[in-house]
């Protein structure tokens, strides 16, 4: 039986290839990697937004692009929804109005009440965009992606901006709404925590390619972790083994230790991801936050380069190797060339934890 969704893509935008093969089924498949990999490109070729080189995407048993050979469903057609990292809400409409803008029968209004229902938006009907919460806003792009009951739905970061509480309730809600709906998802995120909250499939996009596929419980599985983060090259690994002392967990290695966020951390063999944006470069002769000092360690710079307006850096501290990302402005007071001494840190709610031999879900 053939998947959901199936595309094989390639296309340039000047020396930037990109050249993807993804499937589907009706499930939420993750589109992990750094910036620049291609993720946010991938997801504009599949709702018709920009057209390939070649290709060929078939959805629900439709054809919906085949190029070279002619066809080109136009993005209203394609039955697919999209919700951009900034949303996108037409700010001169109300919040029903952003809703109904997709619909066009004569129940649009009644269907479009119906998802902001679903989606505790009730009483905010008349209110326009500029009058909600971030997370309101949110749940507004989202009622107006799903209203008109596409076959595919497409999230491009949609919640990069929202405080960790904020964020994991709504994760839950759209965990609930694929599951009540159906709709296949694929969703775009950097932080591992959406990663193994929400993904069934996770695709790692390195450099416009796809550099390897796995479910999440593969990804922490004792046997494979290493490896398949290292198929992204992306973000810190460390390997170690979880300590309770003195009503503080860490996650302590050969070389070194990191503090732990979740006192209630499972004890034992773990494994560890930082995200490239949470680890710090510390200032030198600057004091140094509580919550930053206690994860502050001294390393040497092995390598830095900068792609468009980001720069990163790998240092060499505690027997790991760091990967950093940051605005390329960033540290300009700071020696940070090849070879320099430098202190980092990470703060101990970004290390993210799993003991080893489960699925994620235990991550601190």
């Amino acid at each position: 039986m053939s998947p959901w969704c199936e595309a094989s893509l390639e296309h340039r935008l000047g020396e930037f290839h990109l050249q993807v093969e993804l499937a589907l089924d009706r499930e939420v498949g993750v589109l992990f990697g750094p910036s620049g990999a291609g993720k946010s490109l991938t997801l504009r070729i599949l709702a018709g937004l920009v057209n390939p080189r070649r290709g060929e995407i078939r959805l629900a048993g439709r054809e919906l692009l085949r190029l070279p050979g002619g066809v080109n469903v136009p993005a209203h057609s394609r039955r697919i929804g999209l919700v951009h990292q900034h949303l996108a809400l037409f700010p001169h409409l109300t919040v029903l109005e952003n809703v109904a803008y997709g619909l066009h029968d004569s129940k649009r209004e009644r269907r479009a009440r119906e998802w902001l229902g679903r989606m505790r938006l009730e009483g905010l009907e008349a209110r326009y965009p500029g009058q909600l919460s971030g997370g309101q806003q949110q749940r507004v792009a989202l009622a107006r992606a799903l209203a008109p009951e596409p076959e595919l739905l497409l999230l491009d970061e949609p919640f990069s901006a929202l405080d960790s509480p904020l964020r994991r309730s709504l994760r839950r809600e759209l965990k609930l709404l694929q599951r009540d709906t159906g709709v296949p998802v694929f969703y775009v995120t950097h932080h591992v925590e959406d990663l193994c909250a929400l993904g069934q499939r996770v695709f790692f996009l390195r450099e416009g390619r796809l550099a390897g596929s796995a479910t999440p419980e593969q990804l922490w599985a004792p046997q494979s972790p290493a490896s398949a983060w290292a198929a992204l090259g992306w973000g810190t690994v460390i390997t170690g083994v979880v300590e309770h002392r003195d009503g503080v967990a860490r996650l302590k290695w050969a070389d070194g230790a990191l503090h732990l966020d979740s006192p209630a951390a499972v004890a034992g063999a773990a494994t560890a991801f930082v995200a490239p944006q949470a680890v710090k470069v510390l200032y030198p002769d600057i004091p140094v936050d509580p919550d930053l000092a206690v994860n502050a360690m001294e390393g040497t710079v092995l390598e830095r380069y900068q792609v468009g307006a980001s720069c990163t850096l790998h240092v060499a501290a505690a027997g790991v190797n760091w990967h950093l990302e940051f605005p390329w402005h960033s540290y300009r007071d700071v020696e940070l060339e090849e070879g320099a001494a430098v202190r980092i840190s990470v703060l101990p709610r970004f290390v993210e934890v799993a003991r080893a031999g489960d699925s994620g879900e235990g991550q601190s």
